[in-house]
């Protein structure tokens, strides 16, 4: 599994849920049966990333060639950020945090904490599409807003479809697409840096066309893997 390096930001981005229906013929008076087979599955575009140094052409170089066309997995989130429930004036992630003798790492970052703490009120099933979750510190949860859980390493993205139910600081959510594994209670909910796991959409997808062997700006069309649904 590939995670998309933090340098590496598209400027379009579109994340959605690819309906799973079927279509029946259509009726002389132009109405057409639809058929619903699942909940769907993502899809994403990221348009446009800006590449324009030495360490972003090479990080995509090998990201691109690691994932070995549709095959291999990219652990990849819709940069929603700016929508996400921020808790008063902090951003979603405080980064640069060092270790408590005041040093950094070796190459000047620190460690990253997500201010956004909300965990799982109650176990999942698999397939779930509900929940109630415990808000420990978070701004207005809303509908529209994308968030994950996590089997390990494996992400599971969702979107809240509802408006939420709140009492307290328990918020119950109404989501698509179904969960993909189960959740124990407690587990952590993230919904400041949501991630799913994306395989790319053809086998040339990431072609790196260098303008003056410098610069580029390539897109990626992605799907969800199969590992994750």
């Amino acid at each position: 599994m590939e995670i998309l390096a933090s340098h590496l930001v598209p400027t379009r981005i579109m994340f959605r849920i690819k309906p799973m229906q079927d279509l029946g013929p259509r009726s002389f008076g132009g109405k057409q049966q639809v058929g619903v087979t699942d909940a769907g599955y993502w899809v994403g575009s990221l348009g446009q990333f800006p590449i324009a140094d030495r360490d972003q052409i090479l990080d995509w170089r090998g990201i691109i060639a690691s994932l070995e066309g549709m095959a291999g997995d990219l652990m990849v989130g819709p940069f929603d950020d700016l929508r996400a429930p921020t808790f008063g004036a902090f951003p979603p992630v405080v980064t640069g945090i060092p270790h408590s003798d005041g040093a950094t790492f070796s190459d000047g970052s620190g460690y990253s904490q997500s201010t956004i703490r909300i965990t799982l009120a109650g176990a999942l099933p698999r397939r779930a599409t509900s929940a109630v979750l415990t808000i420990h510190q978070a701004g207005a949860l809303q509908r529209g807003m994308y968030f994950s859980v996590y089997e390990g390493l494996r992400p599971s993205l969702h979107i809240i479809t509802k408006p939420p139910e709140i009492d307290g600081n328990h918020a119950t959510i109404q989501f698509r697409p179904p969960l993909r594994f189960a959740v124990e209670s407690g587990a952590t909910v993230d919904f400041a840096t949501p991630k799913a796991l994306m395989n790319l959409a053809s086998a040339d997808e990431g072609a790196l066309d260098l303008d003056m062997g410098r610069w580029a700006r390539p897109s990626l069309e992605l799907v969800e893997s199969w590992s994750g649904v």
